[in-house]
């Protein structure tokens, strides 16, 4: 098992864990993968995104930016993804606490994490609450005929 910064390289690989991802916790929403937006956001979060290889394969991304907090201006790690292929997920742990040291020697304070709400999420909010998160937000989505 490796984990280290995502390259160019990468960029096949990442796509199709993020359709994974998308047929498994987004397409209940309505929504999409555009590629060309895709691709805009990976070059946009690359710098700051972490990928994880076990066997030789990729088989997980952690894909972040840096944000000011709006209300102090504290830099903080937004998560924008973080998925593991099922058959890996052991590792997931492994990959966050990655995350946090990294967050840890560039000086970020605060990491923040999303949660969909179609995606086990008992088991999502224990785990981020055993690592020390704490509900902060939760979205509502819905969908306006403009028919």
């Amino acid at each position: 098992m490796n984990i280290r910064p995502v390259t160019n390289e990468d960029y096949p690989a990442s796509m199709m864990l993020i359709a994974e991802f998308a047929e498994e916790s987004l397409s209940e929403y309505g929504t999409y993968l555009d590629p060309e937006r895709l691709e805009q956001t990976y070059k946009k979060v690359m710098p700051t995104s972490f990928c994880l290889i076990v066997e030789g394969k990729l088989v997980g991304v952690f894909g972040g930016h840096i944000v000011e907090d709006f209300c102090s201006k504290r830099p903080v790690y937004e998560e924008v993804i973080w998925y593991v292929k099922k058959d890996k997920r052991k590792y997931g742990i492994k990959l966050l606490r990655y995350v946090e040291e990294w967050c840890k020697a560039n000086r970020i304070e605060r990491i923040t994490m999303c949660c969909m709400h179609n995606s086990q999420t008992e088991k999502l909010w224990s785990l981020y609450t055993k690592l020390g998160f704490r509900p902060m937000e939760t979205r509502f989505i819905k969908e306006i005929d403009n028919g």
